[in-house]
């Protein structure tokens, strides 16, 4: 059983590294940012993401949103009906501008920016499921007084992380999976942990506690019975 968990594991692994590697080789559209450079902490600013369809056939947004390293996982900034969709025919393009805050508590420095797209196109004459996409960028945050005066455009395109594999369920099957292990193998767990206890009390020269009160158990019974016979020849003389 415990074999066959791991294996399974592993398999996992192996298929979220492959579905990465060919999400960066099929994914039909490209991500463009712009934003005035640092950002600025404790400010309001607008990030615009261009998507753009470079390949020849239809292609249809379902969602796009911005998220910082200080997020919480589950949370992104959206705006301009980015998370209400949109149709691309073939190298048509769409301007998102979204406002973005920047909490008064950050410390100046670069940080990660994750833009997410999920989106299906129009392949071998059928539509995809809904592919999910991140790219990431770095973008620097200081305080208003550092901040460019004109809009520029940052050139950051991002580095296509992954496709049609999402990194979060793949973490949560594999949690999944050893969890059910620990759970199938904990009477193994448990010896294995007895032993080591044994072992233990053996190299400082103790007896394991157990056994230890066994044997104590076993003397007091034999004292007892001593007793209880000394008292019964006491009495028959």
């Amino acid at each position: 059983m415990r074999t066959a968990i791991y294996t399974l594991a592993v398999l996992l692994i192996l298929s979220s590294i492959v579905g990465s590697a060919a999400g960066q080789v099929v994914h039909p559209i490209n991500v463009g940012l712009a934003a005035a450079l640092p950002l600025p902490i404790g400010k309001t600013v607008t990030v615009t993401v261009t998507v753009t369809n470079i390949v020849n056939t239809t292609v249809q947004l379902t969602f796009v949103g911005l998220r910082w390293k200080w997020m919480r996982p589950t949370s992104f900034f959206i705006g301009s009906n980015s998370d209400k969709g949109a149709v691309l025919a073939a190298g048509d393009q769409i301007k998102y501008p979204i406002l973005v805050n920047v909490p008064s508590n950050v410390t100046e420095g670069t940080y990660t920016l994750t833009t997410y797209v999920s989106y299906r196109w129009f392949k071998g004459g059928n539509w995809t499921g809904v592919i999910g996409a991140v790219w990431v960028s770095n973008m620097p945050v200081a305080f208003p007084a550092g901040q460019v005066s004109a809009t520029t455009e940052t050139g950051l395109i991002g580095t296509f992380i992954n496709s049609q594999t999402s990194g979060l369920a793949t973490v949560a099957v594999l949690v999944a999976i050893v969890a059910i292990g620990l759970f199938l193998e904990r009477r193994h767990i448990s010896n294995l942990v007895g032993r080591f206890r044994k072992a233990s009390y053996e190299r400082a020269g103790f007896e394991q506690p157990a056994k230890f009160e066994r044997e104590k158990s076993g003397q007091e019974k034999k004292k007892r019975k001593a007793e209880e016979e000394k008292a019964r020849v006491e009495a028959d003389l």
